[in-house]
């Protein structure tokens, strides 16, 4: 049975108890195999005590937890602290893990080298192929190495002879191919591969009565109203001002806009480009609902009491769970033609706008025809249903172990 590392991103957990979509993916990786049993997994991921509970420990799989020492953690503070407050870096946040993420490559290193692996799949970050740099790691596993490219890699951190090596880049999709082959000038189709991201259609398809009532009243979520949900990460990207704006125009009668998320995942902290959002839904009214970080599991409630998923991206989205999700829902769509998005959704299941001076009007007129025809609305989530039935779970995991070979 073939032996496949994963070395996750060195940031959240996999269980994915703080967030991250590919921490969910590799999650659902994971249960997939416990059923199919092709291959022996063994995962790479930041430590956490919650997910290590919540870890499905068996003899196809196995979690390699990696736990920071506390001074770590301590001193990455203080390196975030500066880079925030006292060089005022725009990208503050690319600070906040940097040492942990050091010791985390440091300590998957040591691992890779004192054992003999079929594939090692490096998830989305050139510097964590700094792994192979040292114990001889990158002659063992030459031929052996994957990228699973999720985004786009504007700076290779000094990997670049490591990346030129690479076997086989795994890209989410054909945006990121192509951006890929552009940057390190890579020219031979063969050297890619596309492995569409998909969920859990069990449970992204679910009706629990209960749960779902439940759900709605621990964040005031009330009855009758016509509810547009954003989730995701605050960030100006994501395109969630906008989102806003074009809802204090649109202000359809008796709807809520929920917004579910929070600046990164589950930290905790709370940036300036979010306070500015709240500040923005105070004058809108109490229409707004900010519930913070959702866990991951319990997502699917959050689009059973959605009627319209709004996820305006700005930015070349590459391939955004939020949509894969919410077709997989059966749920109206309003995005834009950004990144890979388009490879997902089409102008037949989801209300889809260019990324221009029209933006936030467009939505705004988008709201106000879903939120009005429920017939329109009907046709989007039937259109979703057809487009994906064959967004499962297993063929996900097919499609994963068929990009090894």
């Amino acid at each position: 049975m073939k032996k496949v590392a994963i070395i996750t991103s060195g940031y959240f957990p996999v269980p994915p108890v703080k967030g991250g979509a590919i921490e969910a993916l590799i999650n659902m990786l994971i249960e997939e195999n416990n059923v199919e049993k092709h291959l022996n997994l063994f995962v790479y991921s930041m430590y956490d005590e919650q997910a290590e509970k919540k870890a499905n420990r068996n003899e196809y799989t196995k979690i390699v937890f990696i736990k920071i020492p506390e001074l770590i953690k301590k001193m990455d503070l203080v390196v975030y602290n500066i880079a925030k407050k006292v060089l005022k870096k725009k990208k503050h946040m690319s600070y906040r893990y940097i040492l942990q993420r050091i010791y985390f490559i440091n300590q998957v290193s040591k691992d890779l080298s004192h054992n003999c692996y079929d594939s090692v799949i490096f998830e989305n970050h050139p510097t964590l192929l700094n792994a192979l740099k040292k114990y001889n790691n990158f002659e063992k596993y030459k031929d052996k190495y994957y990228y699973h490219a999720h985004n786009e890699i504007f700076n290779t951190f000094g990997t670049d002879t490591l990346l030129e090596n690479v076997k086989k880049y795994i890209c989410v999709s054909e945006f990121i191919q192509k951006s890929i082959s552009n940057k390190l000038a890579i020219n031979d189709d063969d050297r890619f591969v596309i492995l569409k991201n998909k969920v859990d259609e069990n449970k992204f398809g679910l009706c629990d009565t209960a749960k779902i009532k439940e759900f709605a009243t621990r964040y005031n979520i009330p009855k009758g109203y016509t509810i547009f949900t954003f989730t995701g990460r605050l960030n100006p990207e994501k395109g969630v001002k906008e989102l806003l704006e074009a809802y204090r125009i649109a202000h359809p009668k008796k709807s809520k806009l929920v917004i579910a998320g929070s600046y990164f995942f589950g930290s905790g902290m709370k940036s300036n480009y979010e306070k500015k959002l709240e500040e923005i839904a105070a004058e809108i009214g109490d229409d707004i609902i900010f519930t913070g970080n959702i866990d991951y599991s319990n997502m699917p409630l959050l689009y059973m009491i959605s009627d319209v998923i709004v996820l305006p991206s700005i930015w070349n989205d590459p391939a955004p769970l939020t949509v894969i999700e919410s077709l997989t829902c059966g749920k109206p769509l309003i995005t834009t033609y950004s990144g890979g998005i388009p490879e997902y959704a089409n102008s037949n299941n989801s209300l889809i706008y260019r990324i221009d001076e029209n933006l936030i009007q467009n939505l705004a007129g988008g709201i106000t025809l879903l939120a009005n025809e429920k017939n329109e609305r009907k046709r989007l989530s039937d259109e979703a249903k057809k487009e994906s039935v064959n967004w499962t779970k297993k063929s996900y995991y097919i499609d994963f172990e068929n990009s090894l070979k």
